[in-house]
């Protein structure tokens, strides 16, 4: 399964974003944190996850705010309220 999550930072707050990205690396080793090159600013989120219980644990931190997360929410456009999640499960397994 795979969670994804999609955000905005404005540009006056980018550069603190990617500040406090560079000092807590360690909440993405299981993601990919990308942004979006035609929209600078809209960033994505990419967890690959062993399933469906993992998937909604990561969500549900996120949606409620707890832990180290709670300090993105200042740079993020809207707040906690504007992060967007969805969860996606294979249609056709490989190998």
């Amino acid at each position: 399964m795979i969670l994804f999550c999609e955000y905005v930072i404005t540009a006056p707050n980018r550069e603190s974003f990617r500040q406090w990205v560079q000092t807590h690396p360690y909440l993405w080793l299981a993601a990919e944190l990308l942004e979006n090159t035609g929209q600078p600013g809209v960033f994505v989120e990419i967890w690959r996850t062993s399933g469906e219980e993992e998937a909604l644990r990561i969500q549900k931190e996120r949606l409620e705010g707890r832990s180290e997360w709670r300090q993105m929410e200042q740079w993020v456009k809207g707040g906690r309220e504007a992060l967007r999640l969805w969860t996606f499960r294979a249609v056709i397994a490989n190998g």
